[in-house]
């Protein structure tokens, strides 16, 4: 697996790439890099061209100098799809990394082949209770932390992400066209309900609800993660849909 640094006008991004074939861009969750797929990266590449990347701000990818929000996510990942000269990319998305990849799916739609989210959420009230509390209170202690340390204020962005950055509605999950796997797991840290509407608002859309599974059941349970997730991303109907 290679270790590539592509250079945007406001720094680099990070990322891994393994394989060949088409193209799946791997995007992780808040506050997460792409260490987070190390079970995915060696199961996917003997199919795909894997792209891991650090998305703006997490891991070994630049913060850079404006704010940090989904539109600016976005245009870093044109920037990837650019670098290696793809017009079309699939993607995987695990968390704010899925709700990262249904934006792109709606506002770049000639751009995605297929998505699969895994455990993600359109709206900041699709989090259960105690889940939206811990952000709410990482955002507080992050906004007094921050006017006094620049590191501070950085994760305060960050973790807006998941709160007032949360640019996704119910108009913008209705224009997604590609094909698209909704995953989460019975235990997850999104409301089932919310998961649910999700699929009932992406018109061409499958459903995966994991028994027994939390929010991060492609770590735990990566094995059947990872089959039925192959299954659908060529075309293959080995998985249950709910």
């Amino acid at each position: 697996m290679k270790g590539i640094s592509i250079k945007t006008e406001d720094g680099n991004l990070y990322c891994k790439v393994s394989g060949m074939g088409d193209p799946l861009l791997l995007l992780h969750g808040n506050r997460e890099n792409h260490q987070i797929f190390e079970h995915q990266f060696s199961y996917f590449s003997k199919h795909f061209q894997v792209i891991a990347l650090d998305t703006r701000g997490h891991g070994r990818s630049d913060h850079g100098k404006g704010l940090l929000t989904f539109q600016k996510i976005a245009q870093d990942i044109l920037a990837v799809l650019r670098y290696f000269n793809l017009s079309t990319v699939n993607i995987i998305g695990f968390s704010d990394g899925g709700n990262i990849a249904l934006y792109f799916g709606s506002h770049y739609p000639e751009n995605v082949t297929k998505l699969i989210v895994i455990g993600a959420n359109y709206k900041v009230n699709g989090l259960k209770k105690n889940s939206l509390a811990e952000v709410k209170r990482d955002y507080v202690l992050f906004t007094v932390l921050g006017r006094f340390y620049m590191k501070a204020a950085r994760k305060r962005q960050i973790i807006d992400l998941m709160w007032h950055q949360l640019d996704l509605n119910s108009a913008v999950l209705t224009a997604i066209e590609a094909p698209t796997l909704i995953v989460a797991g019975e235990n997850d840290v999104i409301k089932e309900s919310h998961t649910r509407k999700i699929h009932e608002l992406i018109a061409n859309s499958e459903l995966v609800i994991v028994p027994k599974a939390s929010h991060f059941l492609m770590v735990e349970r990566y094995e059947e993660f990872n089959q039925f997730a192959t299954a659908f991303l060529l075309n293959e109907k080995r998985f249950n849909k709910n």
